[in-house]
């Protein structure tokens, strides 16, 4: 095939699939976080997308493949934000404070990205939970998440976990449990904001889920 039948308008025949899946990926964020999985259609995603409706199975085999894909665009989002936000802070000597200035990173970044654009917050937190397409994948992502957050705790390396089914490795059984106690927390707490039932400043936010991060891990440190 000549390079003239690849490309069209000097842009190659993979880059225009991927930017159509890119279009398609943000119209399905679009719909998903602010008409709900149930008023999610491939009809309302392809006029989101203002790309014509043949394109839209280029991508997705199906509906469920686009909602599976828009959760994961999230998910992976929220993880490399927590572990770039780990990188800025100092580990400093890993005593109480340090971790606490290093979970206080993580939670903000949290807070901000679930917060600062709600579409992405409803899918995560809200759709997610009920919908039998999503319900595994926020199982697979609330084991990682667990995960990176009980390797940090016991001063492994969270980024060896983010990647993985978030084995936390020979981590005490105590701190596997407070790690997903405090993950389902936290999920149910910015749920909360985003339902409207709780009105809540960010800084405030972010300082009542560190508090409640900090006791748990006092409470599985009493000798420090």
């Amino acid at each position: 095939m000549s390079s003239a039948a690849r490309q069209y308008g000097g842009v190659a025949a993979a880059d225009r699939i991927a930017e159509r899946r890119a279009r398609f990926l943000q119209a399905g964020l679009e719909v998903m976080g602010t008409r709900g999985l149930a008023g999610t259609t491939v009809r309302a995603v392809v006029e989101a997308s203002g790309l014509a409706a043949r394109y839209f199975y280029e991508s997705f085999g199906s509906l469920d493949a686009l909602q599976l894909a828009v959760f994961d665009e999230v998910a992976r989002e929220a993880a490399e934000r927590s572990l770039a936000a780990l990188d800025r802070v100092p580990t400093g000597d890993g005593g109480p404070s340090a971790r606490a200035a290093r979970t206080r990173a993580v939670l903000a970044e949290v807070v901000d990205l679930m917060l600062e654009d709600p579409r992405k917050g409803r899918v995560a937190l809200i759709e997610s939970i009920s919908s039998p397409v999503l319900g595994p994948r926020v199982l697979a992502e609330t084991r990682r998440f667990a995960g990176m957050l009980a390797a940090t705790a016991s001063g492994g390396d969270p980024a060896a976990v983010s990647g993985a089914a978030g084995q936390a490795g020979e981590v005490p059984l105590r701190l596997r449990i407070a790690a997903r106690f405090l993950i389902g927390g936290v999920a149910h707490a910015l749920g909360a904001v985003l339902q409207g039932d709780l009105e809540v400043e960010r800084d405030a936010m972010v300082e009542a889920l560190t508090a409640l991060f900090v006791s748990v891990d006092r409470a599985e440190r009493p000798l420090e």
